[in-house]
């Protein structure tokens, strides 16, 4: 088996607009690709891809940062943590985790308006 890269990262969402505007607006990405028939929409995040797929009758949310079983986050490298999350606090968004070093690298958390936690990756 030859794996190229990874392709995207599925995320349900019960309020598809509101999760296009965080990652397009809020943090910076753009849409690649959309398929209004399939409630399906693309979003280019640097070394992969979101695909935001609009489920209105899911309910619930995400586990919590350090809880449950399987899939935990999202990691997005930067430059700065810390300038990072001061950006993210001036569009009001909400930091589960401040900047804190962690072996060799600095992170931070935060989450999307549904819940999913992502993570901020800063390599020393």
């Amino acid at each position: 088996m030859e794996v190229l890269a990874t392709h995207h990262v599925a995320i349900y969402t019960h309020e598809q607009q509101r999760m296009e505007e965080f990652y397009t607006r809020t943090l910076g990405f753009a849409v690649t690709k959309r398929w209004d028939d399939a409630n399906i929409i693309f979003i280019d995040i640097g070394s992969t891809t979101i695909e935001l797929i609009g489920r209105p009758e899911i309910e619930g949310e995400p586990p919590a940062l350090g809880t449950g079983a399987g899939l935990n986050h999202l990691a997005l490298k930067v430059a700065n943590v810390d300038t990072t999350v001061q950006e993210l606090q001036a569009q009001g968004v909400s930091i589960l985790k401040q900047p804190a070093d962690f072996q060799d690298i600095r992170i931070a958390f935060f989450s999307d308006p549904d819940g999913n936690l992502l993570e901020l990756v800063q390599e020393k």
